[in-house]
């Protein structure tokens, strides 16, 4: 036997009977899991060959964690939402807000209900006292799979870049404004998607129901949606943009912008089809696709001077936030490369 520590042991895999194969387990970890004879546990073959074995009562209490913070009566709204994001983001399901001392101010009761309201998916307030606010999340992963909430992310920040364009094009301010009120939505389901991918490099089991293949694809999906979420700002920009301009842009000029436009949204399209469908090749292809996005934006500003555009510097600003989507729209596509290379490669074993 090897010497016994806190995380490692070594210890001989025995053969017993005809087809069975046994391995003893340290007392001391039996004891701190508090199994004991009898008990059943689930074992399970990890990515990279490791073997997990996990009791059933583990599965059970893992989707009931909780965690108190306490709250300074000095504190501001703003730092009660970053907190109470950051626990989110850790995967607690229930959480606790105590105030140390008094009652809770209209302020920070606001800011926590605001906060639930536009930025937690699945999330409900279901307690609220005069000195402690509960959380609780009740949305569980096969509910919302992180692959539809990519989906809607996408389909979110598409239509909102559609509709920016066309609030642009014929200066409609409701729709713009329409456009800019969107924006939360996207938010509410990237901090959905990170809080799951955090809970998935941390337990193998998590990652499975999620659909990943290993660890690494969960940077591969925290890319594309932080990219998704970048994507929805450039947007929100055009949209803000759409509302200060005066006169229509020249129809020469619409129309290559509007081709801009049509490319960064393609280039959008095949970038999370090839994440989603795990597809290299179109991954690469779209990743080629993206570099035309210059060639374009050349071509506008040579109209826009041409048309001599009054508003030139918004719609400069514009084609800007167009690039760019395009731009985190490639980095999805690396993205789904590099999570699908080993589908395209073939390994080789060195013998030494």
């Amino acid at each position: 036997m090897g010497t016994e520590s806190d995380h490692r042991d070594v210890r001989k895999v025995q053969f017993t009977g005809r087809s069975t194969y046994v391995l003893s387990l340290p007392k001391k970890w039996i004891e701190e899991m508090r199994v004991k004879a009898g008990d059943r546990v689930t074992l399970v073959r990890e990515f990279d060959n490791s073997l997990s074995v996990i009791p059933i009562f583990t599965e059970a209490r893992e989707s009931l964690n909780e965690v108190t913070t306490f709250i300074s009566p000095m504190e501001s709204g703003n730092t009660l939402r970053r907190k109470v994001v950051s626990i989110y983001l850790a995967g607690y399901n229930i959480i606790h807000l105590k105030i140390k001392s008094g009652r809770m101010n209209p302020e920070l009761r606001d800011a926590v209900r605001e906060l639930v309201r536009r930025n937690l998916v699945g999330t409900e307030m279901i307690a609220d006292a005069s000195d402690n606010i509960t959380l609780q999340v009740l949305l569980s992963l096969p509910e919302l799979s992180v692959n539809t909430a990519i989906r809607r992310m996408y389909l979110i920040a598409s239509s909102m870049h559609k509709d920016a364009m066309s609030a642009l094009a014929e200066l409609n301010h409701e729709l713009a404004k329409e456009v800019i009120r969107s924006d939360d939505e996207v938010d509410r389901f990237s901090l959905y998607v990170f809080r799951n991918l955090v809970m998935a490099m941390q337990n193998g089991r998590v990652l499975r129901e999620m659909g990943l293949k290993k660890p690494s694809d969960c940077l591969s999906y925290r890319i594309a949606a932080k990219s998704i979420e970048r994507i929805a700002d450039h947007a929100y920009n055009i949209a803000d943009k759409a509302t200060t301009l005066k006169d229509k842009i020249p129809k020469d000029s619409l129309q290559k912008i509007d081709k801009m436009s049509h490319l960064a949204l393609t280039v959008l399209n095949d970038s999370v089809e090839a994440l989603l469908r795990r597809d290299y090749h179109l991954a690469d292809k779209t990743v080629d696709n993206a570099k035309n996005i210059r060639i374009l934006e050349d071509e506008v500003l040579k109209a826009i001077e041409k048309d001599k555009v009054r508003d030139s510097a918004n719609i400069n600003l514009a084609l800007e936030d167009i690039r760019r989507t395009a731009e985190y729209a490639s980095d999805i596509a690396e993205a789904a490369m590099n999570q699908t290379i080993d589908e395209v490669i073939e390994k080789h074993s060195v013998n030494q």
